[in-house]
């Protein structure tokens, strides 16, 4: 396993984390032949399906770690048709990535998230902190004791 492979991997247990703590319950999502989306050399699909205690409300999640979320965003703006948030978005309309980070921009958080029901290919792609999505209603003391826990291990992954 690669760094960034293993940075991946500890990018979805804290997602996971941040929604258990926030009473939802995590649903898997099957891994059936023919489910998956093919991207490049990678077999692709949604990580898990989260529930909401409330009202029951449903909303799949994929799970991505990139250090540096903006570039991310401004390549896949420019791939368009090509983009693996378009391609994504053919197959699964309502899912949301979750974008986490150990370096964030300057007053953005680590967790931030594309809806893939507002992209539009051809324009810049935009992320939002995970706590600014009131349909998850995540409150920001949950997210923020989960950024000081993902800066600690993604320090001590990179050797830091």
């Amino acid at each position: 396993m690669d760094l960034l492979e293993a940075k991946t991997r500890v990018a979805e247990a804290l997602v996971e984390s941040i929604f258990r703590r926030a009473r939802y319950e995590l649903l898997p999502w099957p891994r059936v032949l023919g489910s998956s989306l093919r991207v490049g050399r990678e077999d692709f699909s949604p990580h898990f399906k989260v529930k909401a205690a409330g009202d029951g409300a449903e909303y799949l999640i994929e799970v991505r770690y990139h250090p540096h979320i903006e570039q991310f965003l401004a390549v896949e703006s420019q791939r368009a048709e090509r983009s693996l948030f378009q391609m994504a978005r053919r197959q699964w309309p309502e899912l949301y990535f979750v974008l986490v980070t150990d370096r964030p921009e300057t007053e953005r958080s680590c967790f931030q998230v594309v809806p893939l029901a507002t992209f539009t290919p051809g324009t810049p792609c935009r992320s939002v902190d995970l706590t600014a999505l009131e349909e998850f209603g995540i409150f920001a003391h949950n997210v923020t004791d989960h950024e000081e826990l993902s800066r600690r291990i993604f320090a001590l992954l990179s050797g830091g």
